[in-house]
């Protein structure tokens, strides 16, 4: 596409609406399409060279003023339908996705002005000296023709330069001036021609620095509203988030709760035939399994409110995930993407855990079922049925499942003294990953319980 290629009747749409995820909104119609951005602020961080060039990108800046005002509306109206959704989880949930797209599109438009200022910036400088060189060439083109004039003089009589302005005293001296122009050379002529072209560069270079400064200060102000709008964002789906978590428990637990269609998990599952032989050599201690991260989510309760079972551990996606200790696994699969969790997503087994792994470890002569939900799909790195020992690799983080960003959500049940064999014919007939405590309240925890097998918090082992 070039600049000065017309389009008329162009309508554009927000982006957001184009993706379904919010009302269509219709923009101004343009003389120039700007749906290219990438292309348009390319061209108009640059001086422009020609009126035609300056007014298309002042089009742009206001299709872009237009755009960035439908995006802080869409984040508004986001904010605004929190508070309505008091016990519609579905709907927060949808909600969710929303906002998903809104941070997605505010952290595009971010990074690109961000390299727009850097841009702009640097063609300041350099539009700088071409000014200073331009303004030197003319001094020294005007100083030369000023030069071959006064020669010019003392061959017919007569300072043109003076007589031009003064005008001439009469017909004689008319006639003396014309004759003292007539001699100018057509190479005079050019180089004046040329130098008036200069001069008009030199204005338009001159009017695009000061262009140039402004858009700049603009993009600089914007950023910072953009910042402040992403923050703001992040703080409503912060609230949006806690209060799914509150309301989600017991759809969850209900889930997870049913009878598990082993038909369709039968290959991720450990077979009983592995009971006969297998076993497991005791640690004297569990290893942390996440290399990296922190935690971001702590047992019996999210920080918000809300029923948590496990402890969530944030990394970034392909954080390694290791064997806590000796063990067997029990389960292992990775049906979806790795980074395709968002809020009320309950793909995977047990619902919602994404890409998952029980593991079957053993301490001090107890046994323990860990669970490590939210994977990767890449680098899934074991299968049921194998042996692993301590420190091993056996997945990698990632954002897969009801999950709202990259972490390790980490569950374990006390098992007691219930033998290897035991556990397995257990697991492989059920698939339960919570081994009878339940999912949807804690009174299945080990210090309310008071017996195995139990919950017990992933932090007192990894403290």
């Amino acid at each position: 596409m070039k600049l000065k290629e017309k389009f008329t009747g162009f309508l554009v749409s927000a982006s957001l609406a184009a993706a379904g995820c919010l009302p269509a909104v219709m923009m101004p119609v343009y003389a120039e399409d700007y749906s290219d951005t990438e292309y348009w602020y390319s061209q108009c961080t640059k001086p422009q060279t020609s009126s035609e060039g300056v007014k298309a990108c002042e089009g742009f800046r206001e299709h872009e003023n237009q755009r960035r005002q439908q995006l802080q509306q869409s984040i508004t109206d986001f904010s605004n339908s929190i508070g309505s959704l008091e016990g519609e989880t579905d709907k927060v949930a949808a909600l969710a996705q929303e906002q998903k797209a809104l941070a997605e599109e505010l952290s595009n438009q971010i990074s690109q002005k961000e390299a727009v200022i850097a841009q702009i910036e640097a063609n300041i400088q350099a539009l700088q000296e071409q000014i200073v060189q331009k303004q030197a060439e003319i001094d020294a083109w005007d100083a030369q023709i000023k030069s071959r004039m006064r020669h010019e003089q003392g061959n017919v009589g007569t300072n043109m330069l003076v007589d031009l302005v003064m005008g001439a005293s009469d017909l004689n001296d008319m006639l003396r001036r014309i004759s003292g122009i007539e001699r100018i050379t057509e190479d005079d002529q050019a180089q004046i021609s040329r130098l008036n072209e200069m001069k008009a560069e030199l204005e338009l270079s001159v009017s695009e620095e000061k262009r140039l400064q402004e858009e700049n200060t603009a993009q600089k102000a914007e950023l910072e509203e953009q910042k402040a709008e992403a923050q703001r964002l992040e703080d409503s789906y912060n609230q949006l988030v806690a209060q799914y978590q509150q309301q989600i428990a017991e759809l969850q637990a209900q889930k997870r709760a049913a009878e598990a269609d082993m038909n369709a998990i039968r290959d991720f599952v450990i077979t009983s035939a592995a009971a006969g032989s297998a076993s497991i050599t005791t640690s004297s201690g569990f290893n942390v399994p996440v290399l990296g991260g922190q935690y971001s989510a702590g047992t019996w309760a999210y920080p918000g409110g809300g029923l948590h079972l496990g402890l969530d551990w944030a990394a970034p996606i392909g954080t390694p995930v290791v064997a806590p200790a000796n063990g067997i696994v029990l389960y292992a699969a990775n049906p979806v993407a790795s980074n395709s969790g968002y809020l009320g997503n309950m793909s995977g087994y047990p619902y919602g855990s994404g890409n998952s792994i029980c593991l079957l470890c053993s301490m001090n002569g107890s046994l323990y079922a860990f669970s490590f939900f939210h994977l990767s799909q890449e680098g899934m790195a074991v299968r049921a049925g194998q042996s692993v020992s301590a420190g091993q690799q056996i997945a990698l983080t990632g954002n897969s499942g009801n999950s709202t960003g990259p972490h390790c959500h980490i569950e374990v049940i006390n098992l007691g003294n219930m033998s290897v064999e035991d556990a397995i014919k257990r697991f492989s007939s059920s698939a339960d990953f919570a081994w009878g405590t339940g999912w949807g309240n804690t009174a299945g925890a080990c210090e309310a319980k008071g017996s195995t097998p139990c919950r017990e918090r992933p932090e007192v082992f990894f403290s």
